[in-house]
């Protein structure tokens, strides 16, 4: 009796003292998450993740601590620097998120902050991996596929508008009107590639249509990618194409006009000066909204976006995607980031908003034009 009486006390004294053990090691975590902190805010990074890391040891459970390690680790890595040294802080920061990932696949933080560093070390076939597993994971949302596969639909976007930009000529017509048109590269390989580009993108914008049928962004994409096959089918001669492709352009950009027709207050035409309606002609071109693809090189005025200081910070850099409506008059009257770290989006965005364009006309009247514009990030 005795000796069960002892055990029991014994017992009760060891699990008294786990539990006083822990409750330590929780204070003592807590204390060095605080001493992290402040040296994380004080620059001094490689401090900050030895604090974080003996916090974690002293208590494995804890929330976000792993997740203040890899973000500890990324300060240490400087964007644009190709250094050996530097190569391997990069990659010991994406080793840091890539085991939150293992842990909590559906991490955003975590799966965002990979894709950046991939991007920010040059390694795009890493960034389109890691785009493309996520594309293709069933057990996440079909939101979250769809943006997926629109990222990669807009790097396609980029690589056949580069070639298709450089390979136009502008032509004068009567009555002081222009033309544009398509030459082919004086390099086959640089149309090839386009047209593969431009083939992979419509692809992949349908992909994402599939899974999310109402994305704005998705359907915008669907929409400049058809007009790149247009402006390659007439580099190629290819008249059969060319319509094909037009007639497809047409519906999708219906498609696009209707959730452009949620933001863009309706038009009223204004009555002719004798009383009567105004010219039916003028009517349907200020109704007509025209996608114009990747509108960079179209800009008589594109202001840059203001660095956010969170953003460097956070060593947030790479290219942001805004889709933007042009008006009659060339000015942007709305603006959206369909693509790009979140803490640049809204710089960019407040950037696209102060560019000026020169109006786009249709059978000689002023329309509206849809596209993207593209701002490129680099930490100084």
């Amino acid at each position: 009796m005795m000796r069960r009486v002892l055990a029991a006390i014994v017992l009760t004294l060891a699990a008294s003292a786990a539990v006083f053990g822990q409750a330590n090691n929780a204070a003592e975590a807590r204390k060095e998450l605080d001493l992290g902190a402040r040296a994380y805010r004080g620059g001094r990074f490689a401090e900050a993740e030895q604090r974080f890391r003996r916090a974690l040891e002293l208590d494995p459970g804890g929330k976000d601590t792993r997740l203040y390690i890899a973000r500890a680790v990324q300060q240490q890595y400087k964007p644009g620097v190709q250094t050996p040294e530097n190569l391997a802080a990069g990659e010991r920061a994406v080793a840091a998120y890539r085991e939150i990932l293992e842990r909590d696949p559906a991490n955003e933080d975590a799966y965002k902050a990979v894709g950046l560093l991939y991007g920010q070390m040059g390694q795009e076939e890493r960034v389109r991996e890691l785009l493309l597993s996520r594309a293709n994971d069933f057990s996440a949302p079909n939101e979250k596929r769809a943006a997926a596969f629109v990222n990669l639909a807009s790097r396609d976007l980029k690589c056949s508008s580069d070639v298709t930009e450089q390979n136009k000529t502008t032509e004068s017509l009567p009555d002081s009107k222009t033309a544009v048109r398509y030459k082919m590269p004086a390099d086959q390989g640089d149309f090839l590639r386009a047209r593969q580009c431009a083939t992979d993108g419509l692809a992949l914008a349908e992909q994402a249509l599939a899974l999310d049928p109402d994305s704005r962004s998705g359907w915008a994409f669907k929409s400049n990618l058809l007009r790149e096959a247009v402006k390659l089918a007439e580099m190629e001669g290819d008249a059969a194409g060319k319509a094909d492709y037009e007639r497809r352009y047409a519906e999708a950009a219906e498609r696009q006009r209707s959730f452009e027709a949620v933001t863009t207050p309706l038009e009223v035409t204004a009555p002719g000066a004798t009383g009567g309606a105004a010219d039916p002609g003028a009517a349907v071109a200020r109704k007509t909204i025209v996608s114009g693809g990747v509108l960079n090189g179209k800009a008589v005025s594109k202001p840059q976006p203001a660095y956010p200081p969170i953003a460097k910070a956070a060593g947030a850099s790479g290219t942001v995607t805004v889709q933007i409506l042009v008006d009659e008059e060339g000015n942007v009257v709305s603006a959206s980031a369909v693509a790009g770290h979140p803490l640049l989006q809204q710089a960019a965005v407040a950037a696209a908003r102060e560019a000026k364009f020169s109006p786009t006309r249709l059978s000689g009247q002023p329309v509206k034009v849809s596209g993207v514009v593209t701002y490129n990030f680099v930490p100084e």
